[in-house]
């Protein structure tokens, strides 16, 4: 009775497992890069979320502010003031590119100024695209 593989049985396995993953890697890559546009989007649309709803609920003009960095939300009035501040998209290693830098939210939860506003996500092959309405919606394209 044989107990153990072969050199050749080893050589074969090994050869077909690292074909298997020469041909999966490339793929593997393609979806991280979208898992990571997909958590950064997810982010922006849950900030703008939140800066909305807090323009409503506190009658005040807010300022959101986009860079790749940061994400900032300002109350606007003679005292300007920072309310909120969260990691931009490069914390996911994604590339924000926007028309405007910053939209107005109004007290009533509409956008003032910002509309058509297109904002890009990207990372490597994978993207994600954003545009504001006339009504300061953020829609996902």
């Amino acid at each position: 009775m044989r107990r153990g593989f072969s050199l050749v049985e080893l050589t074969l396995v090994l050869a077909l497992v690292g074909t298997m993953m020469a041909l999966a890697t490339p793929r593997l890559w393609a979806w991280r890069d979208q898992w990571a546009v997909e958590r950064a989007t997810r982010d922006l649309l849950v900030f703008y979320d939140v800066a909305r709803y807090r323009a409503i609920m506190t009658s005040r003009r807010l300022r959101l502010e986009f860079s790749s960095d940061s994400l900032r939300l300002i109350e606007e009035g003679p005292p300007e003031r920072p309310v909120l501040a969260w990691a931009g998209p490069t914390q996911h290693g994604v590339q924000l590119v926007a028309s405007r830098r910053h939209i107005a939210i109004g007290p009533t939860g509409i956008g003032w100024g910002g509309a058509n506003t297109k904002i890009v996500l990207r990372r490597g092959a994978a993207g994600d695209s954003l545009t504001t309405s006339r009504l300061g919606r953020l829609k996902r394209w």
